[in-house]
């Protein structure tokens, strides 16, 4: 009963108060109303507390799903005016039928309109059918009451100049159960419980009001205190049937429309009905003689049937000539659509396969009867189709990729979807024919991979090799031609790209097949090998000797070398790698061209760090986090950066780029990335549900590939609001890493998690970068914008990328800012948050606590 307790406590107070008012108001109050009503005024209040609830519920909901409540909520005021009116003037200004009745029968008849409103957005809603079934109901129970000789029909004993009221009450109880009870027994999905709930409070009423007019015929404290009771739980099931409506409506879909059958509406209506006979019958037994009344009631109930049937057989004779149109234009349609549509079932039975579904698979024949759907897969693809279509929920969206053969051509390639009814057995499959995208897809990916001139991987695919953990020594060769820029002033440029193509032949001759060898662009290459930096380095001189051989390109003869810088893998990551073989490449141009260096490693590296351990770290606490506060112009912190921090017992702390650069050597750049994740978004959890921590992606080192997987992982496991999650990376980060990370920060984002540009306006293509990432935020060095003493310039060029950003409805960030002053100016410029020396830095988790709560304890 979860639903209970997100009820508002004012209602339970509501109850016990009001129970507990009834219950010592009642016996004081005069029966036949010419003394003062306590209890009236008790009812009043009931009514005024449950409007105010009905009423804040009601700012709470959205104007479309709060349209059903307004009248039980308008209907309650109007009833506790009533009640206050009755219970304060007792006499005979308000004996009888007077005002009061008149403001409290608009007041009790209100769920009715709400009843009307639930049922209309039920698909399908007959309001002919409806008012026949409720004109049946109503009928059926004043039958039942004339023939039990109930005082509500034959108010004898009442005095004579209240037996209409006597009638009234009795009509309105009558005309509530029916009315509500056939609009609310079938309501929507979600509405189902509030209307349910909504029944009850009607039957209450109606029972309240048939206490009322036996406190007419026969005054007594106990039919009051009945009628009292039924109305003040009447008002309470109103109240939670607002509550357990929606607070936003539910799109109007052919699902979500359906007609919900609410079991209690269906009791009330079968024992309105049935209770026809069944009272006819007692009457009978007990000698009881059938009077006019309910004769001529039976009549209408058996006329009112009758017309019912007809509606029902008008009804049904529509909904099938409905069906058999919809049946008819779905299957022109399927039949009509060039993508195909089969039906299998669990054993991959084809049981319905469309035109365009049969030319796709290649079924001969308009029969498909008993034919599995992986009999018509290529054998290759067999299994994982079964395994795909059995482990995929349908309707993911995820789409599954097979092969059929073709007679005398290459399979043809076909793209699947598919849904599936929960709780059956049948899956409905909607194919395309992929071939030629197929066909594309893999020339543009091969075209990206490719360098278009010399036919060898491109940049792109070296860096993605270098990414790839392996646990075999490879070494890399980055060589530069010598002399070529006199090909191109000689021969022409046609001649140069002659060259290289040839170069990248004889490159070719001196690797073995499984080393790679690319273009990175110009004169430059690289060559991969797999084996030691003494095997590497055997290559090279090859690689230096075949290039010294003449070439021919446009009819003349050239003499070419190459300088090559050689750097091992086996102890450093493939960014830190290319970058050694880079200097060394340098180093052998320095040297006098022609000629082989190896890269030589700092003694930060080599001695002592070798045994780098996370897990080790985090034991020992030498592996931490320190935050650098971002504050806004009130100088509240708003966005903390996290930084690692390791504490090398030899070496003393290594922090930031530097201990990216060691993780990366080693080989532990998913391991940091993935850790500096975690404790970022587990520290910020507990702290100001406004601060925003952001981490940084190394640059030319990030870990592209289950990046969203693991920011995903990180606020989940933290409880984390995404919003409050900021990845920041540079223009570099996203030059040097792999082609999978521009997806993966668009994944990310996604999720809710901001994304921040670091070194904003320092790039080459800042304009197409902000087209090409989603961003949140950027961030700008003030430092970096002039030269070293020229701060005026500098803030200049900040307020112009202040003015940028906000246009572009992004936030900024000023940082590198060292002084008061600084802060201040860029405050002044336009700048959303700012950070650096100026303010709290390399904090402790423990220090930005005690940070915030002295920054709330100023405020107060």
């Amino acid at each position: 009963m979860t639903w209970l307790r997100d009820l508002p406590i004012q209602l339970r107070w509501t109850v016990v108060l009001g129970a507990l008012g009834l219950h010592l108001a009642v016996p004081f109050s005069a029966p036949d109303g010419t003394g003062m009503q306590w209890d009236e005024l008790v009812l009043g209040c009931v009514a005024t507390s449950c409007a105010v609830m009905v009423f804040r519920r009601l700012a709470r909901m959205d104007r479309a799903a709060a349209r059903p409540w307004w009248p039980p909520a308008f209907g309650a005021v109007g009833f506790a005016v009533a009640q206050f009116l009755a219970g304060s003037f007792p006499g005979p200004e308000f004996d009888g039928f007077g005002v009061d009745d008149v403001i409290l029968l608009l007041g009790a008849t209100s769920p009715l309109v709400t009843c009307a409103i639930l049922a209309r957005g039920v698909i399908r809603t007959r309001w002919s059918a409806l008012t026949v079934d409720g004109a049946v109901v109503v009928a059926a129970i004043l039958v039942i009451t004339e023939v039990l000789r109930t005082p509500l029909v034959n108010p004898e004993n009442a005095p004579e100049d209240l037996r209409s009221l006597v009638l009234t009450y009795g009509a309105y109880a009558a005309v509530m159960l029916g009315g509500a009870g056939v609009m609310c027994t079938v309501s929507t999905a979600a509405m189902r419980r509030a209307a349910t709930t909504l029944l009850i409070g009607v039957a209450l009423q109606a029972s309240a009001a048939g206490a009322e007019a036996m406190a007419i015929v026969s005054p007594s404290w106990l039919w009051t205190a009945v009628s009292d009771s039924a109305v003040a739980g009447a008002l309470v099931a109103v109240t939670i049937a607002a509550h357990r409506a929606p607070l936003r409506p539910v799109e109007r879909t052919a699902r979500a429309a359906a007609p919900q059958i609410s079991s209690a509406g269906l009791v009330l209506v079968a024992a309105a009905v049935l209770g026809v006979p069944l009272a006819l019958l007692g009457g009978v037994l007990q000698g009881a003689e059938v009077t006019v009344g309910a004769e001529l009631g039976i009549v209408a109930v058996l006329a009112l049937m009758g017309i019912r049937v007809v509606l029902r057989i008008r009804e049904d004779s529509r909904v099938t000539e409905d069906l058999v149109r919809s049946e008819e234009d779905f299957r022109e349609l399927i039949e009509s659509s060039s993508d195909g549509i089969a039906i299998i079932d669990d054993r991959f039975v084809l049981l319905f396969t469309s035109p365009a579904a049969r030319s796709l698979l290649g079924i001969d024949g308009e029969t498909d009867r008993d034919v599995s759907l992986l009999d018509l897969v290529v054998p290759e693809d067999r299994a994982a189709v079964h395994t795909g279509t059995r482990a995929q929920a349908a309707g993911d969206g995820t789409a599954l990729h097979f092969r059929v053969p073709v007679d005398g051509a290459q399979p043809r390639e076909l793209e699947v979807t598919s849904s599936e009814r929960p709780g059956g057995t049948r899956r409905v499959l909607y194919l395309r024919d992929v071939t030629t995208r197929r066909v594309r897809e893999r020339e543009l990916e091969r075209m990206a991979y490719t360098d278009h001139l010399t036919g060898l991987p491109n940049r792109v695919l070296l860096f993605r090799e270098l990414a790839v953990v392996s646990d075999e020594e490879r070494t890399l060769l980055v060589l530069d031609l010598d002399g070529f820029k006199a090909v191109n002033d000689v021969s022409g440029h046609e001649s140069g790209d002659q060259l290289l193509v040839e170069v990248a032949r004889r490159l070719h001759t001196v690797v073995r097949d499984d080393d790679l060898v690319a273009r990175l662009g110009g004169d430059e290459f690289a060559v991969l090998v797999s084996g030691s930096v003494a095997d590497g380095e055997d290559v090279a001189q090859r690689v230096v000797d075949v290039m010294a051989l003449p070439f021919r390109a446009g009819g003349e003869t050239f003499a070419v070398g190459a300088s090559v810088g050689v750097a091992g893998l086996a102890t450093v990551g493939g960014q830190a790698a290319f970058r050694a073989a880079d200097a060394a490449l340098r180093e052998a141009k320095r040297a006098g061209k022609g000629c082989v260096r190896l890269a030589e490693y700092d003694a930060l590296v080599v001695d002592g760090m070798e045994d780098l351990s996370f897990a080790a770290a985090l034991a020992e606490g030498t592996l931490s986090l320190r935050l650098d506060a971002a504050c806004d112009a009130a100088g509240n912190i708003q966005l903390v950066h996290a930084t690692p921090l390791y504490e090398h017992p030899e070496r003393g702390v290594v922090r930031g780029l530097e201990l990216w650069s060691v993780a990366d050597r080693f080989g532990r750049i998913p391991d940091l990335q993935r850790w500096l994740l975690r404790e970022a978004c587990a520290a910020v959890t507990d702290l100001d549900p406004s601060l925003a921590v952001a981490v940084s992606l190394p640059p030319g080192a990030a870990n592209a590939e289950g990046l969203a997987r693991e920011v995903a992982g990180a606020v989940g496991d933290a409880r984390l609001d995404p919003a409050r999650l900021v990845l920041s990376f540079t223009e570099e980060t996203l030059m040097t890493s792999s082609a999978a990370l521009v997806p993966e920060l668009e994944a990310v984002r996604r999720t809710g998690v901001r994304l921040c540009l670091d070194g904003y306006g320092m790039g080459h293509s800042i304009w197409a970068l902000l087209a090409r990432v989603p961003l949140d935020l950027v961030r700008v060095e003030l430092t970096a914008l002039a030269a070293r003493d020229d701060t005026d310039r500098a803030l200049t060029v900040l307020g112009s990328i202040a003015r940028t950003t906000q246009a572009l409805g992004l936030t900024s960030i000023a940082g590198a800012l060292s002084t008061d002053e600084q802060r201040d100016a860029a405050v002044a410029a336009g700048m959303h948050l700012v950070h650096g020396r100026a303010l709290p830095f390399d904090l402790t988790v423990e220090d930005l606590a005690a940070q915030l709560a002295a920054g709330r304890a100023a405020a107060r």
